[in-house]
Order: C-alpha cells, then sequence, then structure tokens
C-alpha cells in the first residue's frame, strides 16, 4: 500500500501557498507619528494573504451641541499569526502498468510526491519556481500530463504557451525571464520525432510547460517580486488566485490564452499604462526623440530640435512645424512646453528652464522603464479600490477623490520629507476630528521639541504646547533641567491647544493604521503654491480640508460648509463619525495616465524605483529563464 503524503502547513506558508504569514517591521519614522514598532502582515505574490483587522474604540454617536468628544486612542500595529495547523492529502502514484501516459504519470508522481515534500525541485537543471500550485494541480488530476497526448507528443496549448510567452513584453514583464527558447527546442524535438524520448523525460517536459505558466501567470497576478521585498512596510492585500485551478480550467476549455490574459490586471490605469508602453516602444523602435539644448527665445535649428521633441512624445500636435531657419519659439511651441510641463509635475511657464530641459532629455529608454515599474506596482494592488475611495499619489502631490470610478474632487497635498516618508498602505477613513488638539509623537517631541526646551524652557508656551509628566498633569517647563534630559530619558507628553496654530489646523481625517498617519489641515497655507511638497514628517497635509468634510458628511443633515468651518474654528475638540467608512489608498506612482489620456511623469522623491530596478532588471535576480 502507498504511503499517505501531507502537504503540512509549515511547507505552505514556505511556499507562499497558504493564508498568510506575519513578521513585525520597523516602520520608517513617518513624522506626525512615531510608533515604536511597527506589526505589518505579509503580502505575497501568490496565495491569499490576510490583513489585519485594524479598529478604533469610538466613542457613542453625539449631537453637534455635544461638542465636547473625547477622541479615539491611537492604534497599535497588529501582528497576524499562522493559520491553524492544516495538511492537504496527496493521491498515491499510479501503478505504472499501463500505457505510455501512465508511465509518465508515475514519473511525475515520482518527481513531486516525495517525504518529506519537496521545498525545490530542479527539472533539465531548470529550477521549477511554482511548486506551490504545480504539487497540487498535479495531484488534482492523478499526476497525469497536461502538455501531452497518450502518444507523448505535444498538445496544441503548448505551442499557444509558448505564444504568448513571447508576448510578455507587452505586459511590462520580460520573455527572456522565462525558459521560452529552452522549451521551443523540446517541443520542436518531439514534433519533429528527432529522437524517442523515455517517459522520464515526457515527464520532465510537461513539469516544465505546467511550471512556466503557472509563473508567468503568478507574475501576471502579483508581479515578478513580492512588494515587500521592495518596500517593507507594504500591507496592501495582493490579488490571489488559485492558479493550479486556472490551469485546469483553461486546458479544459481550450482558453489558455484567455486565461492568462485576464490573470493582468483590467482596471484602467493598468490598461492605459500598456497601451502608453507600446506607444513609447515604438517611438523607441524610430530612435527615439532628439536630445534639446537650451532653447530660450530658440530659433532655427535649436527650436526646430524642439519641436521633433515635442511632437515625438505628442505634445505638439502633427503640422504645426516650422522647419529650417524659420522656426521660432512661438504660441503653438509654448502651449506645447506648458502641456509638457503638466504631464511632468512643473511649473506651467512654457519655456525651457533648467528642469523642464532636463526632463527633456530623459532617454525614451528610461521612460519605458518608469512606465514598466508602475504596471509592476499595479500588479501588486487589490482587483477593486471600492465604489468610492480616496487616493493620494505621494509624488504626484496630489489627493483624489473617487466615486463610481469618476474623479469628483482633488487636493492638493504636502507628504514627508525624505527623513520622514509617508509610507504607503491603505486603511479605512472612519472619522474625523474638528479642532482637534495635536499630541506631538514621541519621534517629533524628542527630535525636534527637546532642542528648543534645551534652549529655552518656555520656548513651545507661543506655539500652545503644553507639557505633561508621566503621571498625565500639567508642569512647569521652568521647573525641569531640560539639558539633562535626553532622548531616552524624555518622558513627557506634548500637547497643542486647538486653535489658529495648531499644527493639524482645523481638521484632521482619521484612517487607524500602526504608522500614526492620517489626512490633516495646516496653518502653512503657502506651502501648497510650491511645486514641489515634501515638508511634513509623514502625515499628508491637505489644501482643501473643508470641502472634504462636507464631501464625507453630505449625507448628515447636521453638517454643511458653514457648521463645519464654525467646528473647526472653535477651539473644541469634537470627535464625528463618518456614516459610512471609505477606504484611503496612499500609493507611490512615478508614471500613470490621467482623466484626459495623458501619460504623466513625477520625479521618484523617496528614491522607491531604484530598488525596483535592481532586483527587477539586474541579471539574476529571477532565475530560470532564458536570460
Amino acid at each position: 500500500m502507498s504511503k499517505r503524503i501531507v502537504f503540512p502547513i509549515w511547507l505552505c506558508m514556505l511556499l507562499g501557498a497558504c493564508a498568510f504569514n506575519a513578521w513585525p517591521v520597523a516602520a520608517q519614522v513617518a513624522g506626525d507619528q512615531a510608533p515604536e514598532t511597527q506589526g505589518a502582515n505579509g503580502g505575497g505574490v501568490v496565495g491569499p494573504t490576510a490583513m489585519p483587522a485594524v479598529e478604533a474604540s469610538l466613542p457613542a454617536d453625539r449631537n453637534v451641541e455635544n461638542a465636547d468628544e473625547t477622541e479615539p486612542p491611537p492604534t497599535d500595529a497588529q501582528t497576524l499569526s499562522a493559520a491553524d495547523p492544516a495538511v492537504v492529502e496527496l493521491p498515491p502514484c499510479p501503478v505504472g502498468d499501463g500505457g505510455l501516459g501512465e508511465q509518465v504519470a508515475v514519473h511525475i508522481c515520482q518527481q513531486v510526491r516525495i517525504e518529506p515534500p519537496p521545498t525545490s525541485l530542479k527539472v533539465d537543471n531548470l529550477a521549477l519556481r511554482s511548486l506551490e500550485y504545480l504539487i497540487p494541480f498535479y495531484a488534482r488530476r492523478d499526476y497525469r500530463a497536461a502538455w501531452l497526448d497518450t502518444g507523448g507528443k505535444p498538445l496544441p496549448v503548448a505551442d499557444k504557451l509558448l505564444r504568448t510567452l513571447g508576448q510578455a513584453e507587452r505586459e511590462g514583464l520580460r520573455s527572456a525571464d522565462y525558459p521560452r527558447a529552452r522549451l521551443r527546442k523540446l517541443y520542436e524535438a518531439l514534433q519533429q520525432d528527432i529522437a524517442t524520448p523515455t517517459a522520464g523525460q515526457l515527464a520532465d517536459f510537461d513539469l516544465l510547460f505546467t511550471d512556466t505558466f503557472l509563473t508567468y501567470g503568478s507574475h501576471l497576478l502579483s508581479g515578478r517580486l513580492p512588494p515587500r521585498k521592495i518596500d517593507p512596510d507594504w500591507t496592501i492585500k495582493p490579488r490571489s488566485r488559485d492558479l493550479a485551478e486556472v490551469l485546469e480550467r483553461a486546458l479544459a476549455n481550450d482558453t489558455l490564452v484567455e486565461s492568462l490574459q485576464a490573470l493582468a490586471p483590467q482596471g484602467k490605469g493598468y490598461t492605459q499604462l500598456r497601451e502608453m508602453l507600446q506607444r513609447y516602444r515604438t517611438i523607441e523602435q524610430a530612435g527615439g526623440w532628439p536630445v534639446v539644448g537650451s532653447a530660450k527665445g530658440a530659433r532655427g535649428s535649436q527650436a526646430e530640435r524642439l519641436r521633433t521633441r515635442l511632437q515625438a512624445s505628442g505634445d505638439l500636435p502633427e503640422g504645426q512645424e516650422q522647419p529650417g531657419k524659420n522656426a521660432t519659439h512661438d504660441k503653438s511651441l509654448a502651449s506645447a512646453l506648458r502641456r509638457f510641463q503638466r504631464r511632468h509635475g512643473l511649473r506651467e511657464t512654457g519655456t525651457v528652464n533648467a528642469a523642464t530641459l532636463a526632463a527633456l532629455n530623459v532617454p525614451t529608454s528610461q521612460r519605458i522603464r518608469q512606465v514598466e515599474l508602475n504596471m509592476e506596482r499595479w500588479r501588486w494592488l487589490p482587483d477593486d479600490f471600492g465604489p468610492r475611495y480616496i487616493l493620494v499619489n505621494i509624488p504626484s502631490f496630489k489627493m483624489g477623490v473617487f466615486e463610481n470610478g469618476k474623479q469628483v474632487m482633488e487636493s492638493k497635498v504636502v507628504v514627508g520629507r525624505q527623513e520622514r516618508q509617508t509610507p504607503t498602505f491603505t486603511a479605512n477613513m472612519a472619522y474625523l476630528v474638528l479642532s482637534p488638539k495635536w499630541y506631538v509623537p514621541r519621534s517629533i517631541a524628542v527630535k525636534d521639541k527637546l532642542p528648543q526646551l534645551k534652549r529655552n524652557p518656555y520656548a513651545l508656551k507661543g506655539q500652545k504646547i503644553r507639557i505633561y509628566n508621566s503621571a498625565g498633569q500639567e508642569i512647569d517647563p521652568g521647573s525641569i533641567n531640560w539639558s539633562a534630559v535626553s532622548a531616552s530619558s524624555f518622558r513627557y507628553q506634548l500637547r497643542q491647544d486647538a486653535g489658529p496654530r495648531n499644527a493639524l489646523g482645523g481638521i484632521k481625517f482619521m484612517f487607524p493604521n500602526p504608522y500614526s498617519i492620517y489626512l490633516h489641515d495646516t496653518p502653512s497655507r503657502e506651502l501648497f503654491s510650491r511645486n514641489q511638497r515634501t515638508y511634513s514628517s509623514g502625515c499628508i497635509r491637505i489644501s482643501n480640508p473643508v470641502e472634504l468634510a462636507n464631501y464625507l458628511l453630505k449625507h448628515d443633515p447636521k453638517w454643511n460648509k458653514d457648521t463645519i468651518k464654525t467646528a473647526a474654528a472653535s477651539g473644541k475638540q469634537r470627535v464625528v463619525r463618518l456614516p459610512e467608512e471609505v477606504p484611503v489608498y496612499l500609493l507611490y506612482w512615478t508614471a500613470w495616465v490621467d482623466d484626459e489620456g495623458l501619460l504623466n511623469f513625477r520625479d521618484d522623491i523617496y528614491q522607491r524605483d531604484k530598488p525596483m530596478v535592481r532586483a527587477l532588471y539586474q541579471k539574476g535576480e529571477i532565475q530560470g529563464g532564458d536570460a
């Protein structure tokens, strides 16, 4: 009798196939917040995952008249535990006394059904990369070959897979990351009867094709790399499918190409980038665009090169050129420059300043790579953001409110500076606070405020910041020898009174999360007029808080713009719960297509593109391909 083989939960977790993995993560110091230790759930490339349910203990609902509400306490980071132990039983191997098909099945079974279960497996000197789905795929079909007929000949679906892999670049992936050339050689050898293969060789052929489908499908579904490898703080739940089932259905229904296409993100943001990727590759194949010199007041050849450059990227329509010596920096050229500047987040001057010149001379190949990186980021996101959500794109310094697929509101934002970066995550906005007090996070207290107290014990008085001891009692700052207080011995809580000088302005919008990040008003309104807005300690300052509050409370008859403004300026804190929680996404896109169909690029303000480039494009990162 055959032994029973089980697929233990530890192997599932090792391979990324089971419910989730979890470990503590030290978050970046992300200003307006100071969690000492952060916990974040794991998000794998494949397999279902889970996110921590972050909730706040909200106060009972009160009328507007009952203004002095207590804000819910900060939410600590939560850490997930592993799922309860579970096993997946694998069927026994076939007897092997039948025809060729059964002999191949025996060889497949002997490779995947071993004890202890394999954590790695090489076939024809190629490491299989999708064991978490490959093993259950064959177990469900009693280890029968999927890509061969009963006589050992490749089925037509094998050729379809090879052709589909040749289109990987269309999805911003690389066909060289898959063993297409090796598989094509094996396929043709079997088709042409060059030699009589053994059952073991046929089994290897089948395993390689299955693993390649599953690997390519995994990359389409949720990216070539786990997002946490690039961003340790990543907690957004990835898309997941049972790829073994996807392959089984694709084979049964002869829908392999369609099944793979369906695994890629279907959202407009991704599909528009995919279209732009093809367009920019066409530009590159035609020689790219010319390098532009300083074109301030340009005439003749300089203006002509600028026109050629702007036409190549679609900013200057065809038919508006003025070739040769008569070419000038005219109105059409200035209009094209303003469009180009708008797409790149630059000041719309209509002239070529230093920043514009630098953006004009970024080579086509670099822009193509930028599009590919952001397509990868889309693969890390869920299928759907929901019918209503708030999205902050950190590099664009913009916040959008979306309802039923359309943007209904936009705001300029200020995000975290380089040393206190705004993290990427999602959480549900649950309530807002009008006329808020600011409880100064410890990180800001010891880094920013303690040096001020050392110079002058009463330095914070003018900022309306009170100091409390560990017992919660307000103290006279002059009674403390601040020169003897260090960051490690700082045992005080700082709280800024509500009012016009409060760092949070008149409103803050709370979506409880482990990072203590939120949206808020600001008294520093002048910062919104600047083009680059990395000035906060991690939280997001918004330019139109009253409008956002009015939108969120539009179905509550107690609130309108006037009552919101009055409460925000009252100096008396009150908490207002939202009638319905709204998802908030803080994301990092350096390339996207806007509502006008224009491809936008932004500077990599936190240098987060660079580690992606290293991980995705440096040779040797992705194993098992032709490269």
